[in-house]
């Protein structure tokens, strides 16, 4: 029973489709020449790629790394550096560099071909708008004979058109002032356009456009791409976004390195000078007190406290790096700038604090290029930077402490030693002193100059941070649109929105739509269809004629005589409907002719006495004394029954007026009495009677009533006054029911029999 129910309702998709099938020839044509409108006149654009895999380790080494100092894995370094390539202010150092701020277009047949290398026009803004400076707009100039027109266009309403001879003046626009030169001399045959934004939206567009990923989730090779009609642009746009992102990492790199650099160099003049100073006072100790041979024996003392006197100079080196280092991050006006690192201190832990500071630091000025300082990111890096500033002047202090412990104890070692030469002469003494003074300051020059040295060869080792791995190309299989694919897009398109509308069309649509559907909703026999009558006449059968509306009145003859008790005499048939314009006066009418064609005595009554319309359809002069005689007694049955003048065996009886109390009528004996003499006279009586859902009259008939006919009309009554035609027939207010659909299309209709319940 499912797989029926299925079936069917397969079927009636099909149907309505065919019914509407000029639906999706209009959806189908209207997209598919839409979609070849646009393909004739959008450029074709491509897809331009490039990768490049970053050379990290160059960049900063592992114990530098500010997320291995976090001790997060992964690679989050290269998911860093995918914000850098999209970041506002590379893009914008990329486009500056190849002048990009303007879009250059030249008319190439319907289409805008944009130009790259040499754009046809070079416009000079002398004073714009205060509109035209927030707010993008075109200027577009194409050569006459008689000189060039000029277009401005801001928006909808702002534009502006003049007529000039030459270009190279002042021209007077919507947008402002402005001076336009041709680089190149202008077709007459074309039309040239510039299109100006602000370098903000400028900025915008380039990073709509560029596409940057990781190729990998664990890889260092990042893929940018960009797809545009103009791949050259493209590729040269790539290809400066790499070269401005090496150049700024390298200036990154370096900067601890000139940082370094300036501070031993500072350390050298001093230190110069105190050698200097050392120098000179052993020279004036050896002058003022005659020394001349006192060098072998003060090596011999001098050899005694080597050892002591070389690990002294180093302690003393350190701590006063590590004093310099201290005064450095004590010093607010220095509190963004990177700490030397590579100045020879010695203890591990300090140095790996100061690389993970800098690392930390150096994060935070890529990232400041592109967000402000109260951005959260900013804002928690100046936190970490803060806590790790603090922890480094902890770590120094502890480290002076050390040296300090170390450099008592080296101290008290060549005390040892001075005491034992205690009873030398106090000139040796002395002497001893300021040679070991000089040897200290010439110790620590020369390991600031080896310094120095190793920093000029770190600056002078450039190596690229991002490699390219594959140039900027285009991609000659990204052509877009591709009119296959767009013309299949279209056709999807102009079958589906048809569907679309024509299901919410039966979504909201109550009307019954279907002969099937009304057939299996209507719980009562279906007597058969009437087809739509397409000469609009109120009588569709006559004596002769076989028409579809002819024999379908046939068909209704023959299911209802079907229906009808075979022992009852002369019946008494009521046709109604549910709601006005259904059709029952011409179903009543027309069913009455034909079971009149058949040699019957047929009696058509007109007891719709709040709407009479029987006597306009026959077109009779008269219009009916029903009323009178069922109010009047004087009146008799021959007085109302009038020739329907379409039949000598069908009469007609009339309404006449409309009385003020129909109900009170309809319940009087005479009514009773009417019928009963009738039954005597023909051998079928129709009843035309009111709808049952605006007034009760039609109930009031049933207890004369045979059987009684509910008219419905195709796509004019709705599903809701079915459920009220089955709830009448279960509450058996109406008794032996059956039902005609009326008004049914052509090609809907057909024969069968409807007289089984269902």
């Amino acid at each position: 029973m499912e797989n029926n129910q299925n079936e069917i309702d397969v079927r009636k998709v099909v149907r309505v489709v065919l019914e509407h099938w000029w639906w999706f020839a209009i959806g189908v044509v209207f997209f598919l020449l839409l979609g070849v409108a646009y393909y004739v006149r959008k450029s074709p654009s491509w897809t331009t790629d490039a990768s490049i895999m970053l050379r990290q380790g160059d960049m900063m080494s592992e114990k530098m790394d500010p997320m291995a100092m976090l001790g997060l894995g992964g690679n989050a370094q290269t998911e860093d550096e995918l914000v850098v390539f999209s970041s506002r202010g590379l893009i914008a150092q990329s486009i500056d560099a190849l002048n990009l701020w303007e879009y250059s277009f030249v008319k190439d047949g319907v289409r805008w071909k944009g130009e790259f290398r040499n754009p046809a026009l070079t416009i000079n803004y002398i004073s714009l708008t205060e509109d035209a400076s927030l707010s993008p707009f075109t200027v577009t100039v194409k050569a006459t004979k008689s000189g060039y027109k000029v277009k401005t266009k801001l928006g909808y309403f702002t534009r502006s058109t003049s007529r000039v001879e030459t270009l190279d003046e002042p021209i007077e626009t919507a947008v402002g002032t402005i001076r336009i030169h041709a680089n190149r001399p202008l077709s007459q045959d074309t039309t040239y356009k510039v299109v100006h934004k602000r370098h903000e939206l400028v900025v915008s567009d380039y990073r709509q456009l560029l596409k940057v990923a990781q190729h990998k989730k664990e890889s260092n090779i990042i893929d940018l791409a960009m797809k545009s009609p103009m791949p050259d642009r493209d590729k040269a746009f790539l290809y400066q976004v790499i070269e401005q992102y090496n150049m700024n990492a390298l200036v990154d790199k370096n900067m601890i390195a000139s940082n370094t650099a300036a501070f031993i160099d500072e350390r050298l003049r001093i230190i110069t000078e105190e050698l200097g100073d050392a120098e000179k006072a052993v020279s004036e100790y050896k002058e003022k007190n005659n020394i001349a041979h006192l060098e072998t024996q003060a090596q011999l003392y001098l050899h005694a406290s080597r050892a002591e006197q070389s690990a002294i100079a180093e302690i003393e080196t350190q701590l006063s790096l590590v004093d310099y280092v201290d005064e450095f991050l004590r010093d607010d006006t220095k509190r963004n700038n990177l700490i030397p690192a590579n100045i020879g201190i010695t203890d591990a832990s300090l140095g790996s604090s100061l690389s993970q500071y800098n690392a930390l630091l150096l994060q935070r000025m890529r990232i400041q290029r592109t967000a402000t300082d109260s951005n959260p990111v900013v804002e928690q890096l100046d936190q970490q930077l803060s806590s790790m500033r603090q922890n480094i002047i902890a770590t120094i202090r502890s480290v002076r402490e050390s040296l300090q412990i170390r450099l008592n104890g080296l101290q008290a070692q060549e005390s040892k030693i001075n005491r034992q030469i205690k009873n030398a002469p106090e000139q040796e003494r002395e002497y001893v002193r300021v040679v070991r003074d000089l040897k200290i300051k010439e110790k620590l020059y020369l390991f600031l100059y080896e310094k120095r040295e190793e920093n000029s060869l770190m600056l002078a080792a450039t190596t690229i941070p991002a490699k390219i791995l594959d140039m900027p190309q285009r991609d000659v299989r990204s052509r877009s649109p591709q009119l296959r694919n767009l013309l299949i897009i279209c056709l999807f398109f102009g079958l589906m929105i048809p569907a679309g509308l024509l299901y919410l069309y039966k979504l909201f649509n109550d009307k019954i739509d279907d002969v099937k559907e009304y057939e299996q909703r209507f719980k009562a026999p279906v007597l058969g269809q009437i087809v739509e009558n397409s000469r609009h006449a109120h009588i569709a059968i006559r004596e002769g004629e076989s028409t579809v509306s002819a024999e379908l009145f046939r068909l209704i003859r023959t299911n209802l005589r079907f229906m009808l008790p075979a022992e009852t005499k002369a019946p008494v048939i009521l046709v109604t409907s549910s709601i006005n314009g259904e059709g029952k006066s011409y179903v009543s009418s027309n069913t009455a002719l034909s079971l009149a064609l058949l040699g019957k005595k047929v009696a058509l009554v007109g007891l719709d006495i709040r709407k009479p319309m029987l006597a306009t359809y026959f077109n009779l002069n008269t219009k009916g004394h029903l009323t009178d005689y069922l109010a009047e007694p004087e009146v008799t049955i021959d007085d109302i029954i009038v020739p329907s003048g379409e039949h000598k065996n069908l009469d007609l009886i009339p309404c006449g007026a409309i009385p003020p109390n129909p109900s009170e009528l309809l319940q009087t004996e005479r009514l009773d009495a009417l019928f009963a003499e009738l039954r005597k006279r023909y051998d079928y009586i129709i009843v035309d009677t009111a709808p049952v859902a605006l007034v009760s009259d039609t109930f009031l008939l049933d207890r004369i009533a045979d059987m009684t006919i509910f008219v419905c009309r195709y796509k004019y009554t709705s599903m809701e006054m079915i459920d009220y035609i089955n709830q009448v027939v279960e509450q058996k207010r109406m008794h032996n029911v059956a039902g005609v659909l009326n008004g049914v299309k052509g090609l809907r209709a057909g024969y069968g029999y409807g007289a089984q319940k269902r």
